[in-house]
């Protein structure tokens, strides 16, 4: 019995374990308050319990407590973080500095429940030298915060910055352990601010400024707070840099759209000047007069243009320019003589003069109203050349160059005597020690002044003379290879007339002598060209072969070729075959079709087929030996004249 009664207080101690310890875990579960913990163990105290089960109470009350402690602190820990991860999302929002600081200081206090937060940012003084200003803060009762400039070694900011990691005080003013500055301590006790906890700014090496939160109370800063306010102030570090760098690559953006823009503006100026100069190059090699080179200026600069002597008195004008008082007028032609640049006389109006180092050689006078000086200056030193230099051919070479045209006008037509185009040759230093082309060219039905200036343009370009024979330009240019020559005029005097021109070639010629027979040898392909129906082509005698000694007439080759062949090329053209081919090639092998089959690598049986298409088109007498030869020769003209068709094509 006695071992009974001691099996059962066993198995009810057991049991009474087992509920205790269920009870303190139904608490822990439901995260109950510390203090029902102690409620069931003094509940079992009044409840008689034997000492045993005590212990056993008290023992499960402090597993309870570190439980309940330790669930407590993950749970703060995990706030904490959220309250990290959503600062982190509104700092990466944040795009630009002032919101930044702003934010810094209202989440701090936040995160931390603190009374205060600021953030202190290093600057530069005005003498170079280092300091710390109050950039922001949160939670602040008096204005004297925001914008108080602090010695960058005091306080507790200058010992967050010296050692580079957070330093605490749990009363300020009291600390002596801090190296303390009237206008702080000021502020401070303004505030009526005790503990204050400073977390370092920095990205890597880089030290930005100091985070501070601030109690009004004596309050002791844990491990855990300050490694949490130091991850805020990282976060912040690291925004507060990218906002630097956007806010840097916004300048350099900018900048660069400046530079470009005013590379564009430089651009458009030396495009327009380009024009204008090749403008202005085209009128003096045409022999266009002064008036025509003002009028072109004065389109381009948007006003008038005209030219003055030394004491400003007018000597040509285009368009309207406003007049100035003479004393200003000497005032800038001495500037303008001495510069070498262009000079304002007054606003709008400019001077320039045409040659710096001849005092006698006249002035530019422009009117150019509200233009910029960056956008006329380089316009006006191209006009102020241009006007120089057709001052200056006029003064200078008219004669010789009318000479030697009417040498090259009797060169190509007849001079009493060989002997006589030599002596003039050397008279006027026309030296054929290099090779010469001459152009024989027939653009409009007759040579109009345009063509005649197109063509004088372009022979002085290359060194050449121009003279009009017969309703055509000829030209002498330097050149070894007729054909090419004979491509580049066509294409060029075509293009600035808008109109076709067929140009004939002959040469070289290195000689004198020489010039007349090329002209003759010229002007006879440019019109068998003609005849062949090859207007705006080119040709030379090796083109041409003997064709050029027998279609220079009036013949009507075109029409020739389609009495004769017309079906069978029309054939060919609207069913893409090549009966012509088979024609040509049959009647030269000897009108046998096994050689043109073999010849034209097809069957027999397709040579007669193609005949007797042949027969069907042009009849069935068209191998009687009349009209065999009929059809060889308008074959071989065909044949010609689509080879400059195709050369016309190409070119």
């Amino acid at each position: 019995m006695g071992d009974l009664a001691s099996a059962d207080g066993e198995d009810e101690d057991t049991e009474n374990q087992a509920e205790d310890s269920l009870a303190f875990l139904e608490l822990v579960a439901r995260s109950a308050p510390r203090a029902e913990y102690d409620q069931l163990v003094a509940l079992a105290e009044r409840q008689g319990a034997d000492e045993k089960r005590l212990r056993h109470m008290e023992r499960l009350n402090r597993l309870a407590h570190t439980a309940h402690s330790l669930i407590e602190y993950r749970r703060n820990r995990e706030a904490e973080l959220l309250t990290l991860v959503d600062a982190a999302h509104e700092f990466a929002a944040t795009r630009h500095h002032r919101q930044l600081l702003d934010a810094v200081p209202r989440r701090a206090r936040l995160l931390l429940k603190a009374g205060v937060a600021y953030i202190l940012m290093d600057h530069a003084d005005a003498e170079g030298g280092s300091g710390t200003v109050v950039e922001s803060a949160d939670g602040n009762a008096t204005p004297l915060f925001v914008g108080l400039k602090v010695p960058a070694d005091s306080g507790l900011g200058g010992m967050v910055r010296a050692r580079q990691a957070p330093f605490w005080t749990s009363d300020y003013l009291a600390d002596p352990g801090i190296p303390h500055e009237d206008g702080i301590d000021e502020v401070i006790r303004a505030e009526g601010l005790r503990a204050v906890l400073g977390v370092p700014l920095r990205v890597g090496e880089h030290h930005l400024g100091v985070l501070f939160i601030a109690d009004r109370q004596v309050r002791y800063f844990s491990p855990n707070e300050v490694t949490l306010l130091g991850a805020l102030a990282d976060l912040a570090a690291a925004t507060m840099e990218g906002i630097r760098l956007i806010e840097e690559l916004r300048s350099d953006i900018r900048q660069l759209r400046a530079n470009a823009s005013s590379a564009g503006a430089v651009l458009a100026v030396a495009r327009d000047s380009s024009r204008l100069q090749s403008d202005l190059i085209e009128l003096l090699l045409d022999g266009s007069g002064l008036d025509a080179v003002l009028r072109t200026a004065g389109e381009a600069l948007g006003g008038g243009v005209g030219i003055c002597g030394m004491r400003g008195e007018p000597l040509a004008e285009h368009g309207r320019l406003r007049r100035a008082g003479r004393a200003d007028l000497r005032t800038a032609c001495a500037d303008a003589l001495s510069s070498g640049r262009p000079v304002r006389v007054t606003d709008g109006l400019w001077l320039v003069a045409l040659d710096p180092e001849a005092r006698d050689a006249g002035f530019l006078l422009a009117d150019t109203g509200g233009t910029a000086e960056d956008a006329v200056v380089p316009l006006l030193v191209v006009i102020s050349q241009a006007v120089a230099l057709h001052l200056r051919l006029r003064r200078g070479t008219p004669a010789k160059d009318r000479c030697r045209q009417e040498f090259f006008d009797e060169l190509v037509g007849a001079l009493p005597s060989l002997e006589l185009r030599r002596e003039r040759a050397l008279m006027f230093s026309l030296t054929l020690g290099r090779p010469h082309v001459v152009l024989v060219a027939r653009g409009p039905r007759q040579v109009s002044r345009e063509f005649a200036a197109c063509a004088t343009a372009y022979a002085r370009r290359l060194g050449g003379l121009r003279s009009a024979r017969d309703d055509a330009v000829v030209l002498l240019v330097p050149g070894d290879d007729p054909d090419a020559a004979a491509q580049d005029a066509r294409q060029e005097l075509s293009g600035r007339l808008n109109h076709p021109v067929t140009v004939g070639a002959a040469g070289p010629a290195d000689t004198v002598d020489a010039v007349g027979e090329a002209y003759r040898e010229a002007t006879q392909c440019m019109e068998t060209l003609l005849a062949l129906g090859g207007e705006g082509g080119t040709a030379c005698a090796s083109d041409l072969g003997f064709l050029g000694m027998l279609l220079a007439e009036d013949n009507d080759v075109p029409g020739y070729i389609n009495q004769i062949i017309g079906e069978v090329v029309d054939y060919d053209t609207e069913r893409y075959t090549d009966l012509v081919g088979t024609l040509r090639v049959y009647l030269e092998s000897g009108r046998s079709p096994t050689r043109a089959a073999e010849i034209l690598n097809v069957h027999p049986n397709t040579v007669s087929r193609r005949l007797e298409r042949i027969s069907q088109l042009l009849g069935e007498d068209w191998q009687t030996p009349d009209r065999v030869l009929d059809i060889q020769l308008a074959l071989r003209l065909h044949q010609v004249r689509s080879a400059l068709s195709g050369r016309q094509g190409a070119a």
